[in-house]
């Protein structure tokens, strides 16, 4: 089985399934492929609010927790739901585990018995009617079928230890504390997986968390023990700290990548943070186990601060993440200790600066002068010198530098919004006198935009720059589409023009109004000047850098499409961290001779910010060779697996 756990107390009634006390019945499940979650392990608040609003058409959830069955992650969620046409309540708990081609869920339903509504009754008449019903922690906005209310909070489960939600947490605490997942599962050989993968068919993979390298070597933590290793090609080099590899939760901000090796064997692989269809699960690779003497000889001088150059490069780009980064102890487990030092990029004062705080303060035999942070406006150079400052603060603190990591730090309020009006805060909502509901925008061009909402499609006329400014630039809230697709979504009342510029970030939704004016669409393409055609496209090109920073590709498609379809073009920047990225245009179909393509489907160079910057020319030249209206294809944001 999947998963095995501690079964006292539990009468089996077959291969799967448990009776336990009275009638809770306990089954466990496998199914194929990927779990159906909303947002990943890793984004723990992201992930509750889309639960919350998941069950809120049938019940409610209580709560959703990332739990570790031994060392593997599950997701524990608890939830109400009414019993149907009769009388009282019903909770329900499941497990889910991830496997790698499949995944198993334990899950139970504790349903009330005999009088219902007793620890509701009496914990309302106590509490008090007016404070009863609360604001959902996950989703404060949400109206759920069930209500969230005090009574479910566990210090009264003792009081009521026959209460179906007081049952379902003690065998929680039985099942999440002897619960173990069968290695296989998680890394099983399989002859039909993927030829990545059954190259490891005899390997027993333990999950690492990865320090960072230098010249060549690596430290991974297993467990409480730190291992040294060499690694053979650059394939871990060039994948660590880009933000798509898969990650291990320190709490609920904090995170480390890792990989899954083979101690045996040396075998290795880099699982995917993000996977589209399940087709490729990461990248294998070889290292090869050394001393940790060898390994720190190999650290020296001139490595290391080569090494260390490319840590501002990373800070720049989990910043398009809205993270930072701190380079501290690989032991360090909990949270954020001394010594550290923080690498972050922050707008001030109308400049983007990177800057490096650092806890103890560097000395003052260092460039800190005894400072706990340097900051400077961002450039190649300062991005490049402020990880080597990081370097002089680590070597005054005592760890050896290959035993140090990189955590991630999702910054504070930085849940992503939900683009829905239900989600709108009150405050917000009093601003307008209609029905907000969501929109997507196409490129606005000549102070025009087209707003695709459902199967139809209206023109209006921006009164500013609200929308125009931030339109492209992943700062609104956004719709998910399959494959890892996201659109910039705003809310829009058609009958008045109000609408409403949301940001993509924050707890409730939240953002600017504007009023817009309905035209007709001859109107609006007869603002498509080609002057305002050429200026919309190369702020386009703009966004593309943006995206870059993010890890992300920009396809200029039909607004109507909803899945990735002919006509449309990739705008990317490949290895936008590497030494030499490479800009890329490449279009479907492919534009006619009469196109700066010739007839051919990429074109591609260096990615200067010139060549960055004319990606969106040459979009609005294979869109026009097309035949297609500029003021009819939006930019969506595409994040690849790798």
């Amino acid at each position: 089985m999947p998963i095995t756990f501690d079964t006292t107390g539990f009468q089996q009634l077959d291969q799967h399934t448990w009776l336990h006390g009275g009638g809770d019945r306990l089954a466990l499940t496998v199914y194929d492929g990927p779990a159906d979650l909303p947002v990943g392990l890793d984004d723990l608040p992201g992930l509750r609010r889309e639960l919350a609003v998941r069950y809120a058409p049938t019940g409610c959830l209580v709560e959703a927790q990332v739990v570790q069955l031994g060392d593997v992650p599950a997701l524990l969620q608890i939830a109400k739901m009414p019993l149907g046409n009769r009388p009282g309540q019903a909770f329900g708990l499941s497990l889910t585990v991830q496997g790698v081609n499949a995944h198993a869920v334990l899950s139970l339903v504790a349903e009330e018995r005999g009088t219902t509504g007793m620890r509701e009754g009496v914990l309302a008449a106590e509490i008090g009617f007016q404070r009863w019903v609360l604001p959902h922690p996950y989703a404060p906005q949400l109206q759920s079928k069930l209500p969230f209310h005090a009574g479910d909070d566990p210090r009264f489960d003792s009081r009521f230890p026959d209460h179906p939600l007081s049952r379902v947490r003690r065998l929680v605490h039985q099942l999440v504390g002897t619960a173990r997942v069968d290695p296989a599962f998680v890394a099983p050989p399989q002859p039909e997986l993927p030829p990545e993968v059954d190259a490891m068919f005899h390997s027993q993979l333990t999950t690492a968390e990865c320090g960072f390298p230098v010249n060549g070597h690596i430290a991974l933590q297993v467990g409480e023990r730190t291992t040294y290793w060499k690694l053979l090609d650059e394939a871990v080099p060039h994948r660590l700290g880009r933000g798509t590899l898969g990650r291990s939760p320190h709490g609920d901000a904090r995170f480390r990548e890792v990989l899954m090796v083979d101690e045996r064997t040396g075998t290795a692989l880099m699982m995917d943070r993000f996977m589209t269809d399940g087709a490729s699960l990461g990248v294998q690779t070889t290292l090869q186990p050394v001393s940790r003497d060898e390994a720190y000889a190999a650290v020296t001088p001139e490595a290391l601060a080569e090494a260390y150059r490319g840590l501002g490069r990373l800070a720049d780009m989990a910043n398009g993440r809205n993270e930072y980064l701190t380079i501290e102890p690989i032991t360090h487990q909990a949270g954020r200790s001394e010594p550290f030092a923080m690498l972050g990029v922050q707008h001030h004062e109308g400049e983007d600066i990177v800057l490096v705080s650092c806890s103890p303060a560097p000395s003052q035999n260092t460039p800190f002068k005894g400072s706990p942070g340097i900051n400077a406006v961002i450039t190649p150079e300062t991005l490049r010198g402020i990880g080597e400052l990081a370097m002089q603060a680590m070597l005054e603190w005592g760890p050896h530098p290959l035993d140090m990591a990189v955590t991630f730090h999702r910054y504070d309020g930085t849940t992503e919004a939900q683009a829905t009006p239900e989600s709108v805060t009150d405050e917000v909502r009093a601003q307008f006198s209609g029905q907000l509901a969501k929109a997507v925008p196409g490129m606005v061009i000549g102070g025009h935009v087209a707003v695709q909402q459902g199967e139809q499609r209206t023109y209006w006329r921006l009164p500013d720059e609200e929308l125009s400014g931030r339109l492209g630039l992943g700062v609104l809230t956004r719709d998910h589409s399959p494959g890892h697709r996201f659109r910039d979504v705003v809310l829009l009342d058609r009958q008045s023009g109000e609408l409403l510029v949301p940001n993509r970030y924050g707890d409730t939704t939240t953002g600017t109004k504007s009023v817009l004016t309905q035209v007709s669409a001859e109107e609006a393409m007869a603002a498509a000047t080609p002057e305002a055609c050429e200026e919309a496209f190369e702020r386009l090109g703009r966004c593309v850098y943006s995206a870059a920073k993010r890890g992300e590709f920009l396809f200029v498609e039909l607004v109507e499409n909803e899945l990735k379809q002919d006509p449309h073009v990739l705008l990317a920047v490949l290895g936008f961290f590497d030494d030499e990225p490479v800009a890329v245009a490449s279009a479907s179909p492919a534009p006619s001779a009469n196109t700066r393509f010739n007839g051919l489907p990429t074109l591609e160079g260096p990615a200067t910010p010139q060549t960055v910057a004319g990606l969106g020319a040459l979009a609005l030249q294979a869109i026009t060779d097309w035949g297609v209206h500029p003021l009819h294809v939006v930019p969506t944001y595409h994040r690849p697996t790798r």
